[in-house]
């Protein structure tokens, strides 16, 4: 079956959330609707839809009549998306486990080698982060937990984007990969307690930054 076309507003949120995550729209940054429009190239209607899901998901700040800034990042702020993350990722984890076909096995183990040569490279790192994420979600097939998790994923990148000088990835690449690969294992149970160590991870980088 084809993948439907993406609307207008979904492809100006993915393209507005790239941008907040890798910074080219950087934390304290204000900036008008008119400004992004120019940026991405698509109308008023989608961008302005794609703004407003934003500032739900707390990556903008809507100043009436004065434009928008770009949410700051805090270390309270991240430790509370880290509580909230946690418990969400477990359900993604065990449904994907469970659930996941061969073919998607195969491919989440796949994911699983490549992070393991990544060697600290932090763009293949994220990258690669976010293709397991992307087929986790498929496997787990529960809307409402990808729904809830994926805008406290785009905070999570955009917080190691912003210190990516100061983090050592190579922690969050084993525990990424050894959770990746119980879960193309089946090992639900294992699988759970692997993706409290990449939350674990997170929370220390969280830590070593707010010092």
């Amino acid at each position: 079956m084809a993948t439907p076309a993406r609307s207008l507003s979904e492809q100006a949120y993915e393209l507005l959330e790239g941008m907040l995550v890798n910074l080219d729209l950087p934390p304290g940054a204000q900036v008008s609707e008119g400004q992004l429009i120019e940026m991405i190239g698509l109308g008023r209607t989608p961008v302005r839809e794609a703004i407003q899901k934003l500032a739900r998901q707390e990556l903008f700040v809507v100043l009436p009549r004065k434009g928008l800034v770009v949410t700051p990042i805090s270390r309270g702020s991240m430790l509370h998306i880290l509580e909230t993350r946690k418990p969400v990722e477990r359900v993604i984890v065990y449904r994907a486990a469970l659930n996941a076909k061969d073919d998607q096995r195969s491919e989440i183990a796949a994911i699983a080698r490549k992070l393991s040569i990544s060697h600290e490279n932090f763009d293949d790192f994220l990258k690669l982060d976010q293709d397991l994420n992307t087929l986790l979600d498929e496997c787990a097939d529960n809307p409402f937990a990808t729904a809830a998790v994926s805008p406290l994923r785009s905070h999570c990148r955009r917080f190691c984007y912003s210190n990516r000088n100061q983090l050592q990835m190579s922690d969050a690449i084993i525990a990424s990969s050894k959770m990746a690969r119980l879960i193309a294992r089946r090992d639900y149970s294992n699988a759970q307690k692997a993706s409290d160590g990449v939350m674990a991870v997170l929370e220390r980088y969280v830590s070593i930054v707010g010092r």
